[in-house]
């Protein structure tokens, strides 16, 4: 190869420039290979860094509480001390030699400065503790269960929405009824008030009867004869007077005087009361009756109001539902047509217009027939009076007879029309449908009897006596409760599903129908929301169901059968009702179970009631066919009760074969009441918890930080890494010629 002569002269010169120019380059390249080789070195760190402490994480987290999760599913460190783990692993990753035979060389030698663990999102949060409530129902909650139990009860939605409202309708229009039929007979009541004021008089005696040959000594009658011998006596005496001699007969023209002002007097009296008690009859008597066309009116508005229910209700919404297993071969089309036939009857319960229009009639023919009678007194009082003062008048005597026989037949007249058992006020008390009013009587009567039985056992499992140890065991579960519903930074308020039909008892059996139709409805709408959107409550329904505790109706037996409630009151510890107290939140020892079972009753009587109002339509009239629904409901429903505590389970309905368990109502009430996973109720199941596991949840993380921090020497210019690292380039420090690096890695279940 031939050099140029440039070439050869930069090649071959001798002052030192190449090997300067050479070692300049060489220089470079060393410090950038040493850079990129601490550098990878740095990278090497950093991941065996994390790994460390992501396995020690890890293996924090893998020292979880057994028993916790056995029994509640929920996962929640327990067992060795964490940072002693962690610690462990941490080293056991970072510090591990190669084996003697490896001839690899290692690069890197981390070594452990420090490693420590932080627990975090603690158990007892209620936004922790839900997530895994719903993980671990995510795959575990037998939903196709919940499908199943809806499938039972979805064929008697039509027929229940009928009961429903039939009972809604009749128990309105009962109601109403009852408050027309009240105000009618006080008008009936100020009819024979108004009548009773002659009848109790004496007119009876100063008027003998029309017909009657007795006379008494002061009857308008008896004056009424003597008034001749009285104008003779008058004109005897008066003649006598004038010829100077005396009177002969002035005792006795002043006894008959005295006499016939009595009369006169007495009969004004008569006048007075019995005036102001048909003035009365005709103002309240007219009022209330006008009272009673209202009632009336209204009553009529309620019976149009059939198709009142909106078409997206609970009971609908269930029936619009395509759910497998449905029984298809249930036609419940007869029984809703039944029930629309006495919702129909129910009409017959309004009093048509003509009724009151003819009352009205009746009432002021009443007032009539008595001004009548107030006028022939009167006029009489006028004759008597006039015949006392001018007795000389020849036609005094006749006026008098003839006053006073008209005045004995118009009392007659009156007390034929409204006194004694055929007046008109009589014939109308037994037009006003005695017999029914009878019938209904006996009904209420063993109505009554019964619900007071009912009663009795739903009112006596709430007033039994506290054990001293379960009362214990609900005031130390109180304390868990509050004192997580603080961590929770939640305020403990008031119960939300311990209300109407659950901590309530009905007054009578008609208020008891009204509750349990009502509840009926709400167990349709938990169904419906259940079968189209709703999916947290499900879940924590079933969490609760699953794993928690439930009142057992076997330990009702003894009070059902003997009235013994011994063994009910020593079965009542809270490790035996759970779920009811997650339901309700009582403290009282029987609260929670008599709550539950409570609304079990309103639910079977719901039921039970539509039968009883298809049995019963033969009876006719609407308020018998529902008194005697409300009978036959609260029978079938005490024997549904004798079944839940010899078996735990009742069958569904007379139309479907199918039994229900207690449980199975439980869940239904979960879904009715809804919130199962609100801030009260899960407090409620995290302090039973912390109650069965002696733990508190607030203190039981479920979430790990982990924190290594390693070390590694620096093969090349530490100067110029520590430099760098000053400028935040670096992910770690420079100390004492090591490369520090910290990692932290968060875990959580």
């Amino acid at each position: 190869m031939r050099f140029t002569t440039k070439a050869r002269s930069l090649f071959y010169r001798t002052d030192g420039a190449v090997t300067v120019l050479s070692a300049m380059m060489m220089s470079s390249l060393l410090l950038f290979s040493g850079v990129l080789i601490d550098y990878a070195r740095m990278a090497a760190l950093h991941k065996a860094a994390e790994d460390a402490a992501r396995a020690g994480t890890r293996s924090v987290l893998s020292a979880y509480d057994g028993e916790l999760y056995g029994r509640y599913g929920l996962f929640g460190r327990g067992g060795t001390e964490g940072d002693s783990i962690y610690e462990l692993v941490a080293t056991a990753n970072l510090e591990r030699k190669a084996k003697a035979s490896d001839p690899a060389m290692r690069l890197v030698q981390p070594e452990l400065v420090s490693a420590h663990a932080n627990a975090s999102e603690y158990l007892g949060t209620h936004r922790i503790f839900k997530r895994q409530l719903m993980e671990e129902m995510k795959y575990k909650a037998p939903v196709d269960f919940t499908l199943e139990l809806a499938a039972k009860f979805a064929p008697m939605a039509g027929p229940l929405k009928e009961a429903s409202i039939t009972v809604d309708l009749l128990e309105r229009l009962r109601k109403l009824y009852e408050q027309r039929e009240a105000l009618l007979q006080k008008v009936l009541d100020w009819q024979r008030k108004a009548a009773h004021s002659i009848e109790e008089s004496d007119l009876a005696k100063l008027l003998p009867e029309e017909g009657s040959r007795s006379i008494g000594a002061n009857t308008s009658q008896q004056l009424a004869a003597e008034h001749a011998q009285y104008a003779e006596w008058v004109r005897i005496d008066e003649a006598l007077a004038e010829a100077g001699k005396a009177r002969k007969f002035t005792r006795e023209i002043e006894d008959y005087v005295r006499r016939a002002r009595e009369l006169v007097k007495q009969l004004d009296q008569i006048r007075l009361k019995a005036g102001s008690e048909h003035d009365a009859l005709s103002a309240k008597g007219t009022e209330l009756l006008e009272q009673a066309r209202t009632v009336n009116e209204q009553m009529k508005q309620v019976a149009e109001e059939v198709e009142r229910r909106a078409k997206d209700d609970g009971y609908d919404r269930v029936a619009g539902q395509d759910i497998p297993g449905a029984d298809a071969s249930h036609d419940s089309t007869m029984t809703e047509n039944e029930l629309k036939d006495v919702q129909e009857s129910a009409g017959d319960l309004v009093l048509p217009e003509d009724f009151f229009a003819e009352y009205r009639l009746e009432l002021d023919g009443h007032a009539a027939a008595y001004e009548r009678l107030d006028d022939l007194i009167e006029s009489f009082n006028a004759s008597l009076s006039e015949a006392i003062h001018s007795p000389e008048l020849d036609s005094s005597s006749s006026q008098l007879m003839t006053g006073v026989n008209k005045l004995i037949a118009g009392y007659g007249r009156y007390s034929s029309e409204y006194m004694g058992s055929s007046s008109i006020v009589e014939q109308r008390q037994r037009r006003s449908n005695d017999d029914l009013k009878q019938k209904k009587k006996e009904q209420e009567k063993k109505a009554d009897s019964l619900w007071r039985q009912a009663r009795a056992m739903l009112e006596g499992m709430k007033s039994l006596p506290e054990e001293d140890e379960n009362k214990t065991q609900f005031q130390e579960v109180k304390r868990r409760y509050e004192a997580n519903l603080l961590f929770n930074q939640q305020e403990a308020g008031a119960e939300e599903a311990g209300g109407a039909t659950g901590g309530k008892v009905a007054n009578d059996a008609h208020e008891q129908a009204e509750s349990s139709v009502s509840l009926m409805g709400s167990l349709f709408g938990g169904m419906a929301d259940t079968l189209e959107k709703t999916r947290d409550s499900v879940y924590a329904g079933e969490y609760v169901l699953s794993r928690f505790s439930a009142f057992q109706p076997q330990h009702l037996k003894s009070m059902i059968t003997d009235g013994d409630t011994e063994s009910l009151k020593q079965s009542l510890a809270l490790q035996n009702q759970e779920a009811e107290y997650i339901l309700y939140g009582f403290y009282q020892p029987a609260a929670n179970v008599a709550a539950a079972y409570g609304e079990l009753f309103g639910a079977r009587m719901a039921i039970r009631t539509m039968e009883g109002l298809v049995q019963c339509r033969s009876v006719g009239h609407p308020l018998l066919i529902l008194t005697c629904s409300l009978i036959y409901g609260l029978e079938k429903t005490m024997e549904d009760f004798v079944d839940f505590s010899n078996r735990g389970a009742a069958p569904l309905s007379k139309y479907a074969k199918v039994d229900i368990s207690y449980t199975d109502y439980l869940r239904l009430f979960m879904l009715m009441h809804g919130g199962a996973d609100r801030p009260s109720r899960l407090a409620r199941m995290i302090a039973v918890i912390e109650q069965n596991r002696g733990i508190t949840l607030s203190y039981v993380p479920t979430a790990v930080t982990g924190e290594v921090q390693a070390a590694a020497e620096l093969w090349f210019l530490p100067g110029a890494y520590k430099m760098i690292g000053g400028f935040g380039f670096l992910q770690g420090k420079v100390v004492d010629g090591r490369y520090e690096t910290t990692q932290t890695v968060g875990w959580s279940y």
